[in-house]
């Protein structure tokens, strides 16, 4: 029985920040919702309010049970986890992550 799902998720860009969207059907509030940042990756968890059946008549054909949905995203650079910033409405959850400043900085010498 597989447990957990992928949802459809998108990665916008915006002048000042990353913007993830995560559609997250029958997740009905946030607090079945845990995010977690390592270095460059957020990982999403999200707890079902009902069981998702999906069936598929491929082959020999399968029923599969889904109780939860799980992504994680690899970003090409650090997340500060204290300046990311997440909300959920109507079954859509919106990370923004704000870009970091990468400008060169000179250094004076002694």
């Amino acid at each position: 029985m597989i447990d957990n799902i992928e949802p459809l998720s998108e990665i916008y860009e915006t002048s000042g920040s990353y913007l993830i969207t995560v559609d997250l059907p029958f997740v009905k509030s946030k607090d079945q919702i845990e995010i977690y940042v390592k270095e460059n990756e957020i990982e999403i968890i999200a707890n079902t309010s009902k069981k998702i059946y999906w069936s598929s008549y491929e082959g020999l054909g399968k029923k599969v049970e889904v109780t939860k949905y799980r992504k994680k995203f690899t970003l090409p650079f650090k997340i500060d986890p204290e300046k990311v910033k997440a909300s959920f409405k109507n079954g859509i959850l919106l990370i923004e992550i704000p870009k970091t400043s990468e400008k060169r900085t000179k250094i004076n010498i002694d």
